[in-house]
């Protein structure tokens, strides 16, 4: 089975456009309420951004997007002061 990367995920939700976002929000509430994302969700999110995806490919894809869900979740929760400075400069590590 053929997995998909980071940078081919990024590029189908960025894909998506103003329809994915809805969508996505539809997701994040799935997800809060049930744990998991829809396999209907699923494919109309495939659907709408333009992306073909095999059969045994699902599992990987769902599996990925429900990580990608919680960890807006764990962004969302985080409670950041107004009197925070921004970052000067992000340096990512591995």
């Amino acid at each position: 089975m053929e997995r998909i990367s980071r940078r081919k995920f990024a590029e189908i939700i960025s894909g998506a456009g103003i329809a994915g976002t809805a969508l996505l929000e539809t997701m994040y509430a799935e997800m809060q309420d049930s744990g998991s994302v829809s396999r209907g969700s699923l494919h109309a999110f495939l659907e709408v951004s333009g992306t073909k995806v095999r059969d045994e490919q699902l599992v990987s894809v769902q599996a990925s997007l429900e990580r990608a869900m919680e960890s807006l979740k764990r962004i969302r929760d985080r409670e950041v002061r107004q009197e925070t400075e921004p970052a000067v400069a992000f340096r990512a590590r591995r």
